[in-house]
């Protein structure tokens, strides 16, 4: 287990030695290649991971083109909530920019992890609500700010994806045209 997520689980709650030896023996590494996908649509998502190297991008289908929804880089986690949660379906897709090193959690060992330490839901909840954030931070940019205006949050606040993206996704992220992007880009 990296040292940034025992520092993260660390500074959420007090875990035991104990704890967190079974947190790690809970992981699973999985390798996700450039171009191959954490989760497709159609699929239910078992999994949430922490990437602990690369990029994945989220992202749905409307009418065959891809509308990014979301980003995640190392010391970040993965799923698709509403399918994990649910055990529907995903109508998202969950796809590698980059070779991506994660570190998963089967949604069947995360109930074993409640089950044998209730503070585990702390951690579960905490997260939740990050990406609760996140997600009513973006919408609300894309529906109150200017292009401009969103493009200098995105800039500030992730300013590893603006090297790392394809600048149509982040365009698309962003809800502007590439083209209005790259004036954006040399102002």
């Amino acid at each position: 287990m990296s040292d940034q997520l025992i520092a993260a689980i660390k500074s959420i709650d007090d875990f035991s030695a104990e704890d967190l030896e079974q947190f790690r023996n809970a992981l699973e590494p999985i390798f996700i290649p450039k171009g191959e996908y954490f989760l497709k649509a159609g699929q239910v998502s078992k999994y949430i991971g922490y990437i602990e190297s690369g990029l994945v991008l989220y992202y749905k289908l409307n009418d065959g083109s891809e509308i990014p929804c979301d980003f995640a880089i190392e010391n970040e986690w993965i799923t698709y909530l509403k399918s994990f949660i649910s055990g529907t379906e995903s109508d998202m897709y969950i796809r590698a920019l980059e070779d991506t090193q994660v570190l998963a959690l089967s949604s069947a060992s995360i109930g074993e992890l409640f089950q044998a330490q209730p503070k585990f839901m702390g951690l579960r909840n905490y997260y939740t609500d990050l990406a609760f954030m996140k997600s009513n931070s973006h919408a609300l940019n894309l529906a109150s700010l200017s292009a401009k205006e969103r493009y200098d949050i995105f800039m500030k606040e992730n300013p590893e994806l603006i090297k790392r993206v394809p600048q149509y996704y982040i365009a698309a992220y962003l809800g502007i045209k590439p083209q209005s992007l790259s004036r954006l880009r040399n102002h």
